[in-house]
């Protein structure tokens, strides 16, 4: 039995929109996970989902800018909608950089094979440590369910509300960015109280010549300082990534 073009149109729309959400979703779309998994992946959720929502048949537009424009938007909604995601748990890799740099780790930096921007050895730890704690909390449903809620609000081919979505990620960019400064701040505040403690010390004794042992004071209490806070980081982020999906 041959498939009506409708379906298969409103189908290839919604896959369009899964394939979005792939390439930058949390976990989902980072970049060590090969092309053709992502695709086999897509293909099996975006039939789930347009089963789930009914199978809607979208009409076949007749020339090929009504063809390039719907798919075009649809593929921007999943990447808007996971980007907002993708930016929250993010917060954990920027709040490690920052973190590293005043505790004297910057030496270290290298390229985050996941998300390809700089980081160091502490960056890379708390951003394990969030998709971790993000997996345990179920993001990856998370994703799912966000897409099937915006197959029946805003089915294939019709009209989505793309400045809404747009601006619900420039505010998450903005909140992840506070975010990150925040969980960063345990950390930044130790290291600040190791040179202190160390500038006092040597300023009453000079003739111990602590000067040359403020680097290591500075890892031993950004140390203790993310041995504290390292848990607590790596929980907030990932809570927060997942309630970008619930939003």
């Amino acid at each position: 039995m041959d498939l009506p073009v409708a379906t298969v149109w409103g189908f290839t729309l919604l896959l369009f929109r899964t394939t979005g959400l792939l390439l930058v979703a949390p976990l989902l779309g980072v970049r060590t996970v090969p092309a053709q998994v992502r695709l086999a992946l897509g293909l099996v959720v975006a039939f789930a989902v347009y089963a789930g929502a009914g199978a809607p048949p979208v009409p076949l537009p007749p020339t090929l800018l009504g063809l390039a424009a719907p798919a075009a938007t649809e593929t921007l909604t999943g990447v808007l909608g996971g980007l907002a995601a993708r930016w929250a748990l993010d917060a954990a890799l920027a709040a490690g950089s920052l973190a590293g740099l005043s505790a004297g780790l910057g030496f270290s930096a290298l390229i985050d094979p996941t998300s390809g921007a700089q980081a160091n050895g502490l960056s890379e730890i708390l951003s394990a440590g969030a998709q971790a704690a993000a997996l345990a909390l179920g993001i990856h449903r998370e994703a799912i369910a966000w897409l099937a809620r915006s197959a029946v609000a805003w089915p294939p081919g019709g009209a989505v509300d793309l400045r809404g979505l747009a601006a619900r990620v420039v505010g998450q960019g903005i909140v992840a960015i506070a975010l990150s400064i925040r969980l960063a701040f345990p950390v930044l505040a130790a290291v600040l109280l190791g040179h202190a403690t160390m500038g006092v010390m040597n300023r009453m004794a000079p003739q111990l010549n602590l000067g040359n042992v403020g680097f290591s004071i500075a890892i031993l209490a950004g140390g203790l300082g993310l041995y504290l806070s390292a848990p607590t980081i790596a929980e907030l982020t990932a809570r927060a990534a997942v309630a970008a999906f619930q939003g």
